[in-house]
């Protein structure tokens, strides 16, 4: 999907801005003109990011919501009276978010490294264009430094997740006093 984003950017790119952060008038811009011309050039980046990774959350979270709207506890929800949004707000999307919220975890890593790929391929500068010269430069550091950026952003993602995760779902908050 981000291969295909990218595409059609490059098909209408007389139309999206691609190569750069800025426009070559940047500097003579007012400051409103300047943050509007800074958004204009995120576009392409930023959907082809939200592009690649938005099916597959949609997916697990319409997997998990089909799985729990056969549930006995949403059943028993059903005949107390419980329907419509109600139903679908307050019982099953907190219980559906798990594994979209253990996938959001994961997908920050995989942000990292898409976006330095996206990078790249718009001319957005930033750390993937820093890390092609790096690695073409044989530049051990600055490659190990990134690797160790990409972990950092897995951890931090899983932590957030984690958290996410015990303030979601009450099943999980109520492991833990059981547990102690």
């Amino acid at each position: 999907v981000a291969i295909a984003g990218l595409m059609v950017a490059v098909r209408c790119r007389h139309l999206l801005p691609l190569g750069g952060m800025t426009s070559l008038d940047f500097d003579e811009l007012s400051a409103a003109d300047q943050l509007r011309d800074l958004v204009w050039h995120l576009l392409v980046p930023v959907c082809v990011l939200l592009l690649g990774g938005l099916p597959i959350v949609v997916r697990h979270v319409r997997d998990s919501v089909q799985e729990i709207w056969e549930a006995p506890y949403i059943q028993a929800a059903r005949g107390f009276g419980i329907a419509g949004p109600r139903l679908l707000f307050c019982h099953v999307l907190p219980v559906a978010a798990n594994p979209a919220i253990s996938l959001f975890g994961f997908s920050l890593a995989g942000l990292l490294g898409g976006s330095l790929v996206v990078e790249v391929l718009t001319g957005w500068p930033g750390l993937g264009p820093l890390l092609v010269e790096a690695t073409l430069a044989r530049d051990l550091y600055v490659v190990i430094g990134a690797v160790m950026l990409s972990v950092v952003f897995l951890v931090a993602g899983n932590l957030t997740a984690d958290i996410l995760l015990v303030i979601s779902d009450p099943r999980i908050r109520v492991g833990a006093k059981h547990a102690e």
